[in-house]
């Protein structure tokens, strides 16, 4: 007889500290890259920085926070949650107090990359902690329903520190949330340690896990995919006559919906097969991209941004909880995300090509077969994969000692 899922309650209660560490640490990690457009106009404007300039310290940014997390994963034997996001924290807020201060472009590059491995440090923490959590999927689905309302409250302050702090006031509110993280990544105690020692030979590569190539394969697609389409959604929606206000509006309340994907996956982390939630997930996703791309309409423009948020939400949970149960360590997670940042930046760049050469609708048909392909060639590696970690898991249940 299959034991009835435990009640999300009991699980919150059982694990509040940590959800709130790990929503804050998820914060932590993608406000610098949603800010970004702040940061990038507060150099221009604060320091006198060009497009170019700027433009290359958002990439620098950006690209140490990828490379900080694939380093972490391959070379960290045994993540500890709490000492990395505490470290992390320092990092982020010391890089980006001291942009607050400094003028000389090459510093202002070098802080960015500090400021960006604390941003990784911290989403490499938050990952192995879900890792380690009795419930992968519900933790991951708490921690970026809760991510989601905290960055659109910061985002809403960061617009308005300029009036407190001056024109680099951006970088000093972000020190300072990083200062306030700092003892509520006490939650994270206690995590990520223990199961470690189950999860896999030491000598073993984080890389040759078993399904970790289609794992890594499929979310790569899927982030590049969706990047393609996303990222000139503001230029589709003005393309079809759309005003800037109503633009803006789809855009900023797209992330409110994506609450919606977290409580779905919450929801159903252990009522629905995790073969279904993925391939609806990513299949979701790329219809989105298709929609957001082929929009003519106010009404098809903003179906498409709200799936998009739904879909891409639900299946970045259930992804995460996919490597959580190949690799109990949180080294293939943060391995995976890592990766994804960098199949984000790509994707922009394929979609950049593609508007400019083609068309803003190629972007959404290159989204949508970019998605399907990840479902089709990684996936089956990725299914098999599970499907002996649950066998596995079901003998070793089966073998246990009666007390």
């Amino acid at each position: 007889m299959r034991t009835p899922p435990p009640r999300f309650v009991d699980f919150a209660a059982r694990n509040w500290a940590l959800l709130l560490a790990m929503s804050f640490g998820g914060t932590l990690a993608h406000i610098g890259t949603t800010g970004m457009p702040l940061q990038v106009g507060a150099l221009m404007d604060g320091t006198a920085r060009s497009p170019s300039e700027a433009g290359l310290f958002s990439f620098v940014e950006v690209a140490a926070l990828a490379i900080g997390m694939i380093l972490i994963s391959i070379l960290v034997k045994q993540i500890r949650p709490a000492r990395v996001a505490v470290v992390g924290a320092v990092f982020a807020s010391s890089g980006t107090i001291g942009l607050y201060f400094v003028r000389d472009f090459p510093l202002q590059l070098g802080l960015g990359a500090v400021a960006g491995v604390g941003f990784g440090m911290a989403y490499s923490a938050t990952i192995a902690a879900g890792a380690s959590s009795d419930d992968s999927d519900r933790a991951y689905a708490v921690c970026f329903g809760g991510s989601l309302l905290l960055v659109v409250l910061i985002m809403a302050v960061l617009s308005f520190t300029s009036t407190r702090f001056g024109l680099m006031g951006v970088f000093a509110c972000l020190s300072g949330f990083a200062l306030i993280c700092m003892p509520i990544f006490r939650g994270f105690k206690g995590t990520g340690v223990v199961k470690q020692a189950q999860s896999r030979p030491a000598q073993q590569a984080v890389w040759q896990t078993a399904g970790a190539a289609g794992l890594l394969f499929s979310w790569a697609a899927f982030s590049m995919g969706t990047a393609v389409a996303y990222v000139f959604a503001e230029r589709i929606g003005r393309s079809i006559h759309l005003p800037e206000s109503t633009v803006g509006l789809v855009l900023s309340s797209g992330v409110f919906v994506g609450v919606v994907g977290t409580v779905l996956a919450g929801v159903f982390s252990q009522r629905l097969d995790r073969r279904i939630a993925l391939i609806a997930g990513l299949a979701g996703s790329g219809l989105a991209c298709f929609m957001i791309g082929h929009a003519g309409t106010l009404l098809l423009f903003a179906a498409g941004m709200y799936l998009y948020w739904i879909f891409t939400m639900f299946l970045y949970c259930f992804l995460l909880g996919s490597a959580a149960i190949l690799d109990k360590s949180g080294r293939l997670g943060t391995l995976g995300s890592g990766a994804e940042r960098f199949g984000y930046g790509i994707g922009g760049w394929i979609g950049g090509l593609l508007a400019q050469h083609v068309s803003y609708a190629s972007t959404g048909t290159f989204g949508c077969a970019a998605c399907l392909v990840g479902l089709a060639v990684g996936y089956p590696t990725l299914f098999r994969a599970l499907d002996r970690s649950r066998s596995a898991a079901i003998i070793a249940a089966t073998n246990q000692p009666i007390a």
